[in-house]
């Protein structure tokens, strides 16, 4: 699809005030000011991703007082804590920090992750009753538990305190646990509200530190918790939270560890993932460490998630990631059949729509959000993808901008069996019958919500540079914003007039030699073939990333086109 270029415009004097108070080159105070860092202090804070100053205290969050001091008991006493992890990403990493860190301090935990299709999302009564029955007394829910208020209630008569780890949207009224870590509680006085299931599982684990180091615990040298830094980084990459204050601390110092981590199962995780050890970036994990971690939750293998990064033997490591390995290839499998099916329904129902609800029977629900975004990609339109199994259906939706997704699923409330999510992605049950009514109720809401113009894909620009401006000085400077990811997106600029001095084709693309202002530099384009002219002196103005390329040992800058036309120039 054609897209719009938007530059994206900043205050000049606030620029220069940022550049100078911070000795950053104009370029980078910027692109801090486009990220929300026009305050000095503030865009300090950003580039310094210090551990020890630039983390909020645990116990600003609502319920670490009592969380705390209710695990540590059960330390000292011996009691024996259980861990109740979602199968998702954020969930089966946040339940292994906490196993670990719990090993590590002397206790001997246990862990429950449910089965995906078996038993749902959440905590449930069978579970509840099988922990009970191993002897737990103390239960802590990662990435679940907000809104499991029976549940919890039945715990209580079981004799089981419940502390609830839960970053979701907290419901009214909240279950009577006995903690609940979340800060999206109205009362939580903790100042970033972005945290995932990891990384609050990580924040309990400095809580709990501090309250064991009060109470003398620890004789000689207390753990470090920057160890745990790579789960709690993968786990903060792939669930896809915003990557800045504290998630972007955590995950800048967590790529570092992670480069060199020695436990087994992420050493074991970047060898089936082709990620060798040393530096790591974010996309690396986004892209191939994640993946395999998202597919084990989606392929009902999640627990197997939590024995590869707790265990100690490198044999079972290796086991359980090249079994992780087969999931993802199966998930992919799995994946592009569903994807072929629904881009063929799309295809023959996007007409004047300004909305897709696409469903069929047998479509695994392990992969339709990852369906659903694949066809916002294609056509830009909010998209529900939904599996029947005996006339129910799961579904995924994803959405774009200027819509929101749940305040859609809210304007065709009675027609659903349930719902949840936020602005840009939910899920949903339906029943079969009320699917149609559904599409259009749907499709009303998206038309009352969408103009025309907000069909059309746009790229946001963040400057437009000249060839003589890049090279490695500018990635040394870029790579002081990194990580990058949601929230903090890796900068895009734009140069016009731009000459194809040479184009070879490669597989799904083409590799360039771009000419600008006496400066030649190497380029990489996909899926851009049709937008890009085909005579070799042709001019064009282009969009892109910049990449540092390695080959042979020597390093240089490659830059990736996201979006070319025809020069107007």
């Amino acid at each position: 699809m054609l897209k719009r270029w938007l530059l994206r415009q900043a205050d000049e004097a606030a620029v220069a005030r940022l550049a100078e108070a911070l000795h950053v080159p104009p370029l980078i105070a910027r692109l801090l000011a486009h990220r929300g860092f026009a305050d000095p202090e503030a865009a300090r804070r950003y580039l310094s991703c210090s551990l020890r100053a630039d983390l909020p205290s645990p116990f600003l969050m609502t319920g670490m007082d009592k969380a705390a001091e209710r695990l540590a008991k059960a330390v000292g006493a011996g009691e024996l804590i259980g861990v109740w992890g979602d199968y998702d990403v954020d969930g089966t990493t946040g339940t292994a920090t906490i196993i670990c860190f719990l090993r590590e301090i002397g206790a001997e935990p246990i862990y429950y992750i449910p089965h995906r299709i078996g038993e749902g999302y959440g905590i449930n009564v069978e579970g509840l009753k099988q922990l009970r029955e191993r002897g737990v007394r103390v239960l802590v829910s990662v990435d679940c538990g907000v809104s499991n208020y029976n549940e919890i209630v039945y715990a209580a008569t079981l004799g089981i305190d419940v502390v609830v780890v839960d970053h979701h949207q907290p419901p009214v009224p909240l279950p009577p646990a006995l903690a609940i870590l979340n800060p999206h509680q109205p009362d939580c006085a903790f100042p970033d509200k972005g945290l995932c299931g990891a990384g609050l599982a990580f924040y309990l684990c400095i809580g709990l530190r501090a309250r064991l180091r009060d109470l003398g615990w620890f004789k000689g040298t207390e753990p470090d918790l920057r160890t745990c830094l790579d789960v709690v980084t993968l786990g903060t990459i792939a669930d896809m939270v915003p990557l800045k204050g504290v998630n972007r601390v955590l995950s800048r110092r967590g790529l570092e560890v992670m480069g060199g981590s020695t436990r087994p199962g992420i050493m074991a995780l970047k060898k089936v993932a082709g990620v060798r050890d040393g530096d790591i970036t974010a996309g690396q994990v986004g892209f191939r460490l994640g993946p395999r971690i998202n597919a084990a939750g989606r392929m009902d293998a999640a627990l197997k998630v939590v024995q590869m990064l707790t265990t100690t033997s490198s044999d079972e490591a290796v086991r359980i990631a090249e079994e992780l390995d087969a999931h993802n290839r199966e998930r992919q499998a799995m994946e592009a059949k569903v994807l072929e099916a629904a881009l063929e329904t799309a295809g023959d129902e996007i007409g004047e729509r300004r909305s897709l609800v696409l469903g069929d029977d047998g479509w695994h629900p392990g992969v339709l959000g990852i369906v659903a975004s694949r066809i916002v990609e294609r056509f830009h339109r909010p998209t529900v993808v939904v599996g029947f199994q005996n006339g129910e259906g799961k579904g995924s939706a994803r959405g774009i901008r200027g819509f929101h997704v749940v305040d859609g699923f809210r304007s065709c409330a009675d027609l659903l069996e349930k719902f949840g999510g936020h602005e840009y992605a939910g899920g949903l049950t339906i029943r079969r019958e009320k699917f149609t009514a559904f599409a259009e109720r749907f499709e009303d809401y998206a038309r009352q919500s969408l103009a025309p113009e907000d069909l059309t894909p746009f790229v946001e620009v963040d400057a437009q540079l000249d060839f003589s401006a890049i090279g490695m000085d500018l990635m040394k400077q870029l790579g002081e914003l990194e990580p990058f990811g949601i929230g903090n997106p890796e900068p895009m600029f734009m140069t016009n007039g731009v000459e194809i001095a040479e184009r070879k084709s490669i597989s799904g693309g083409s590799r360039l030699k771009l000419r600008q202002g006496g400066k030649t530099l190497g380029a990489v384009a996909f899926g851009l073939g049709d937008r890009l002219p085909e005579a070799a002196d042709a001019k064009i103005d282009i969009v892109y990333r910049v990449n540092e390329n390695e080959w042979n040992g020597t390093y240089s800058v490659e830059l990736r086109l996201i979006d070319g036309r025809p020069s107007v120039a």
